[in-house]
């Protein structure tokens, strides 16, 4: 049910919470998979959301952060734009379910932020820890010994008059249902779509990623996935390294301001560092995928693409080639691996035998980035 803009439900799988053993940490755990289910699925904005969800959630992904790193951390993985809202959320929670230490010192986290803006900003929950958070991190976890938020949570969860504990096997399809109840849902899943190949294409790591995978030679690798970053040391340098699996194995990414540069994994002895090098792309090189990527919507095209193919749009993209107007990715998705050839006319998608799988002309691609924007716009909240 939607009730003045918002979901007014929250559903959690009976089997999250019966039989675990932190049974008041399952609950928060449920609603956290919640959260995440239904805005994937539904595409709801944090202002469509249910209210006490949202409040639960952030409280939870704040209690995890300095668990795992201190005030430090929670800022840094916050960053210091979304803290307000994130810890909005937080506080409100917090005052909801009655965890008024743990609510007071957050108040003054946000206070000494606000006082310390450049010293905030350099805080990494590592090397950089401010000894006021320290020292907020004490009493964190003293108040936590005393009344912890879990339990507290897990209480107020089982308050909310919205709350549906449904079995297992109903979970997905409540999801689904609520999902249906959102009057943008087709243009928003347009939008998110779009947005995920959108991103690889533009993110400087991504897209220096996907360059440097369609660089190898003779034969472009198909980059499948992209891990997290880690500095490490290769040849001889300290570097941000990304692992990347493709269809010829485990492979390092050098990213740089520079460029991109592709090496083989090196595993024996048990070390991970890396071996052979395979590539290299220079930032131009990157700088021109993006920019042309953009001028032909290649985001837009590529999902319609796989669309009109059958296929699921949820896709790995390669940057392989650049050409007068245009330029062309290999695509991903499942088992299918094909090339999509952008351009001011058209796109195509064809199979490694050139085999034309499907075709868009640009007509059809500015209509469809229409129907991506209208999504996007939609989730603005209303002035």
């Amino acid at each position: 049910m939607i009730v003045d803009g918002r979901l007014a439900t929250v559903v959690i799988p009976r089997d999250a919470i019966e039989g675990a053993q932190e049974p008041d940490k399952a609950v928060t755990n449920a609603v956290m998979g919640y959260v995440n289910d239904i805005q994937r699925s539904g595409v709801y904005p944090r202002h469509e959301m249910p209210a006490a969800a949202m409040q639960a959630y952030h409280a939870e992904y704040y209690v995890a952060q300095v668990n795992h790193g201190g005030h430090s951390q929670f800022i840094r993985n916050t960053g210091i734009a979304m803290l307000p809202t994130t810890s909005g959320d937080a506080l409100a929670g917090l005052k909801a379910m009655g965890a008024l230490a743990q609510h007071q010192i957050l108040v003054e986290v946000l206070a000494w932020v606000k006082a310390n803006l450049e010293q905030a900003a350099k805080q990494n929950g590592f090397s950089a820890r401010a000894d006021v958070l320290k020292a907020l991190d004490d009493r964190f976890h003293a108040a936590e010994r005393e009344k912890p938020i879990a339990r507290l949570a897990a209480r107020w969860i089982a308050s909310w008059p919205g709350l549906r504990v449904v079995a297992r096997e109903q979970y997905q399809a409540e999801i689904e249902r609520l999902a249906q109840l959102n009057p943008h849902l087709p243009q928003r899943r347009v939008w998110q779509s779009v947005q995920q190949l959108r991103l690889q294409m533009t993110d400087d790591p991504r897209i220096t990623i996907a360059a440097a995978c369609g660089a190898v030679k003779p034969q472009p690798e198909v980059k499948l996935e992209v891990r997290p970053g880690v500095n490490m040391e290769i040849e001889g340098q300290q570097c941000m390294a990304f692992g990347v699996g493709t269809n010829k194995g485990a492979r390092l990414c050098v990213f740089a301001k520079t460029g991109g540069r592709l090496y083989e994994l090196d595993q024996s002895g048990g070390r991970v560092a890396a071996g052979a090098q395979l590539s290299t792309v220079g930032a131009d090189r990157v700088r021109q995928f993006v920019k042309v990527a953009g001028q032909v919507r290649a985001a837009e095209a590529i999902d319609l693409l796989l669309r009109k193919a059958g296929l699921d749009p949820h896709a790995m993209v390669t940057a392989w080639e650049v050409f007068d107007g245009g330029v062309t990715w290999i695509v991903a998705t499942g088992q299918t691996r094909a090339a999509a050839a952008i351009n001011g006319n058209g796109a195509v998608l064809t199979k490694p035998d050139h085999t034309p799988i499907a075709a868009a002309p640009r007509d059809d691609i500015e209509r469809y980035a229409a129907v991506a924007a209208s999504g996007g716009e939609s989730l603005r909240p209303p002035a």
